[in-house]
């Protein structure tokens, strides 16, 4: 019985202490109350935080570094690898995608896809858009066109004067 007459006691004190908060409580009139409350509202939550921040960071520095020294060789090498094959295969998809736009005659930029299949499917559906363009060959004037030989000096810097 002891017992329930502590589990009694407390629940009383808790509801007594709600009491006196809620006769306490003031409702805020004015922008002075106001800042007041704010003030110790922030005040509170700057205390949640720490304030060693900086010294927090030096140590998660630290243990990173005690981590990558525990590391072994062989987690360090298929680390490397990984990054290796993951270069290579971006390597590959970007020759895929110069092969294509070559082979094509559209812009790489414009296509979308990762196999070389689905970047030849966006290729055709470029040129279907903006439709089958000829191919511009390069126009050099007088092309075919011997020179004449100067017969002198002086035909030379003749033709040259005019």
């Amino acid at each position: 019985m002891s017992e329930q007459t502590g589990a009694t006691n407390t629940t009383e004190e808790t509801n007594e202490q709600s009491k006196e908060a809620s006769k306490e409580f003031t409702a805020i009139t004015s922008q002075e109350d106001f800042d007041k409350a704010i003030q110790a509202r922030i005040a509170r939550e700057r205390a949640k935080i720490p304030t060693d921040y900086e010294e927090l960071q030096a140590k998660a520095a630290k243990l990173q570094e005690i981590e990558d020294a525990k590391k072994s060789d062989e987690q360090k090498a298929a680390e490397r690898i990984a990054a290796a094959e993951k270069r290579a295969s971006e390597l590959e998809s970007q020759v895929v995608r110069a092969e294509v736009a070559a082979a094509k005659n559209v812009p790489a930029e414009l296509l979308s896809g990762s196999t070389k299949e689905e970047l030849e499917a966006s290729a055709d559906a470029l040129i279907a858009f903006r439709g089958e363009q000829p191919v511009q060959k390069l126009i050099i004037p007088n092309e075919g066109n011997s020179p004449q030989a100067a017969a002198s000096m002086d035909d030379w810097l003749r033709e040259a004067a005019k």
